[in-house]
């Protein structure tokens, strides 16, 4: 190991908390419900709504679909049938929505002889699953087929005060990207609803992420891409051929508003929105070099909710101990010698905005994590040489990256949290984390290897396998960025896996998951200290 390398170590070893030789954290319990089983109970989906004292799911069992609610115990308080045959017509399921005292079901149908595709809605009480009122039809238009029907969402705003239903149009080359947005109020009644035609081609713009604030404001962000020919200009000159658009629509009829957000010579790569219970707009994202596709910072912005004019903004550039943290002498001389050979600087691929979330104080948690998906085909051929062609789906989930911003807006620092997650044909099912951000802290889930419990950096980072080697891991990141890397369970729970995307934070100090064990299930609380 070189000199300069020792010292860069050196350096990153007091941002990386000592690590004893304990065999589980002292810093979280686990409390355990009863063991279940997918054939008799149900295979669990999905995590639908929380409360203080209950989730609620989906599970599918016998092939039909069904929403149970499990108390703080992790008892089925009911498991009741969520029939998706509606008068002789079978619906899909998109959304199930916990909304106060309602559970909110959204369907769509799709009528194959006159090509149209609907989206129903259905209300149950949240205490019994009793049906409230009649299926709602929210909205009807025509489609091709069934791969060309659009996109559909719900969103609900940050106080639970109004509910958006967003469905975008088909892909139609040449015209303008089109859409509904319909706005509900708490109790589910219709404030207003708005056909939008955009000043933009489909093509060349893309809708990200929508938002709606208390009062039914709608936010969208969007990335508008320059048409081909003035794409090749900027590429040539080194520059961004997209930018983002901030656009707010109302309910009063007034024209829509439409922000470019862009900031100086930054080359945005990913933002997302938080729209407070207060009103003010935040986003928070990765950057990187103009001509590039790789991120080699974190910014975060406050915009002013009336002009939507940026009031503070504030910039962390990542340093080249920070990129190569965790990589091996080997991988930090091959990805510099790419980098060197394109002209490029040293910077960290793949990366995606996960989560921005809220602290109690004011300040933003902002998690990164590096995702790639790819298709590889394998091709074999048998005594008889006949050939058989194989398609494999690859998920692989990498490091991730923690940004703490100050109450003030302003980054306190970035952290990051090293992993090797990479599976196939089963869409990442055990892969990525489940978080949860309590004061100072923030709190990371994942299965590992158990070979990375020590890790510190230079060290090759092993990747999880299912087996004798697999565990739980408890990252924890203080006040000040130190990474604390700990098991969440003792040795001779090792067979446990958790599926971390199904995690959800219950409480200020709760974190409702979901494991498989041995050949049973669980879902468990963890609670933090």
């Amino acid at each position: 190991m070189n000199v300069q390398r020792s010292f860069a170590l050196a350096a990153l070893l007091l941002m990386v908390a000592p690590l004893s030789a304990q065999t589980k954290t002292d810093r979280a319990a686990v409390e355990w419900g009863m063991d279940m089983e997918d054939n008799k109970d149900g295979a669990f989906e999905e995590v639908v709504g929380y409360t203080d004292d209950h989730v609620f799911m989906t599970v599918q069992l016998k092939k039909e679909t069904f929403i149970r609610k499990m108390d703080a115990s992790h008892r089925v308080v009911y498991q009741k049938l969520l029939p998706l045959t509606i008068d002789k017509n079978e619906h899909s399921l998109k959304n199930v929505v916990v909304f106060g005292d309602k559970i909110l079901v959204f369907t769509t149908f799709f009528d194959k002889k006159n090509k149209t595709i609907a989206t129903y809605m259905r209300s149950f009480s949240e205490v019994d699953m009793k049906p409230i009122g009649r299926l709602q039809k929210l909205s009807s238009m025509d489609v091709e087929s069934r791969r060309n029907r659009g996109f559909y969402d719900v969103t609900v705003s940050p106080g639970k005060k109004a509910v958006l239903v967003s469905q975008l149009l088909p892909f139609e080359k040449g015209a303008s990207e089109k859409f509904e947005l319909k706005v509900y109020s708490a109790d589910m009644s219709p404030l207003w609803e708005r056909s939008v035609s955009l000043p933009y081609p489909d093509e060349e713009f893309s809708v990200e992420q929508f938002r709606v604030a208390d009062d039914g404001t709608v936010f969208m962000i969007g990335v508008k891409y320059a048409e081909k020919r003035e794409a090749r200009d900027l590429k040539k000159d080194g520059k961004a051929t997209y930018e983002y658009h901030l656009l707010v629509f109302n309910g009063d009829g007034s024209p829509l508003e439409d922000h470019a957000i862009v900031v100086g010579d930054k080359f945005f790569q990913d933002l997302s929105l938080n729209i407070g219970s207060e009103g003010d707009i935040l986003c928070g994202g990765l950057y990187g070099n103009k001509g590039s596709f790789a991120i080699s910072g974190t910014f975060f912005l406050r915009l002013d909710r009336t002009t939507k004019a940026i009031v503070h903004s504030s910039y962390k550039e990542f340093e080249k101990d920070f990129i190569t943290a965790y990589m091996t002498e080997k991988e930090e001389a091959k990805a510099t010698r790419k980098a060197e050979r394109k002209g490029e600087e040293l910077e960290l691929p793949n990366y995606e905005l996960r989560d921005i979330i809220r602290r109690t104080d004011g300040g933003v948690v902002m998690v990164a994590e590096q995702y790639r998906f790819y298709i590889t085909t394998v091709t074999t051929t048998d005594a008889n040489g006949r050939t058989t062609t194989r398609t494999i789906y690859n998920y692989v989930y990498n490091d991730i990256i923690v940004v703490n911003v100050d109450p003030s807006g302003n980054i306190a620092w970035a952290a990051k949290v090293p992993k090797r997650q990479h599976s196939t044909n089963d869409g990442g099912r055990y892969s990525s984390y489940a978080l949860l951000v309590k004061k100072d802290n923030i709190y990371l889930l994942f299965n590992d290897n158990g070979k990375n419990l020590m890790l510190l950096p230079g060290d090759k980072v092993e990747p999880f396998r299912y087996g004798k080697d697999m565990l739980i891991t408890l990252a924890t990141i203080n006040a000040d960025g130190k990474v604390f890397r700990e098991a969440l369970l003792p040795q001779d729970k090792r067979d446990a896996i958790t599926r971390p995307k199904a995690g959800v934070q219950i409480g200020d100090d709760r974190l409702f998951i979901y494991a498989n064990w041995r050949k049973t299930h669980r879902f468990g609380t963890v609670t933090f200290k």
